[in-house]
């Protein structure tokens, strides 16, 4: 699954329905921006992950956020595995010995607990906590819905434009017109990152701060 559908940026583009020869450009596009929109702000399409940990510490902390659901958190004794019990972060009444929290779904931390919800260290090993869990957002979040949009009509228009750009012998640069140029296509440098507009809309979910 990609944050937006071939449907959704077409019509975006408004490409006409029977159109169909850039599609697969589009998909590259598509997923590129997917990459930008995980980068920034962590994973959007809801995705289960199986991984280790190493024992030792009070926390682990899981490599995919935001975290939507955790499925199973296994500790390794190395003669036995314990599947251990999920408790609210500071919830009285816990009895079980073999317990963890989620301390933030945003940083992915999850914390060993025992009795009387008290907070303790993993047993100590190597790549001896397993944890099975879905990272995400369920729903997608419109802003960055229409964000990947945006960032996917940006760069399109940006290639189309360039594309489209045809070069006499006696025409000049388009950005820079004291050098002539020759050839087939003209190159521009045309901005191919992130328009600073988009990342103002992914401000609430961004992990790393705008500077500036």
């Amino acid at each position: 699954m990609n944050i937006v559908t071939l449907d959704e940026v077409r019509r975006h583009l408004r490409y006409p329905a029977n159109d169909t020869q850039d599609d697969a450009a589009i998909q590259l596009h598509i997923e590129a921006a997917d990459d930008v929109m995980r980068k920034e702000c962590g994973d959007h399409v809801p995705h289960e992950y199986l991984e280790t940990y190493d024992g030792g510490d009070n926390a682990i902390y899981l490599n995919h956020k935001p975290v939507l659901s955790v499925e199973l958190v296994e500790e390794g004794w190395g003669w036995a595995n314990y599947d251990l019990d999920y408790v609210q972060v500071n919830t009285p009444g816990s009895v079980s010995m073999f317990a963890y929290s989620i301390d933030s779904s945003q940083t992915g931390m999850i914390t060993r607990r025992t009795a009387g919800n008290i907070n303790i260290a993993f047993f100590p090993g190597i790549a001896n906590i397993k944890v099975l869990y879905t990272a995400g957002r369920d729903p997608i979040p419109p802003v960055i819905k229409l964000a990947s949009l945006e960032l996917i009509a940006h760069w399109w228009q940006n290639s189309q434009q360039r594309a489209n750009m045809v070069a006499t012998s006696s025409s000049f640069d388009a950005v820079n017109q004291d050098f002539p140029r020759s050839g087939a296509t003209i190159y521009t440098p045309i901005n191919q990152g992130v328009p600073y507009r988009i990342l103002e809309m992914l401000k609430p979910f961004r992990s790393e701060p705008i500077i500036g």
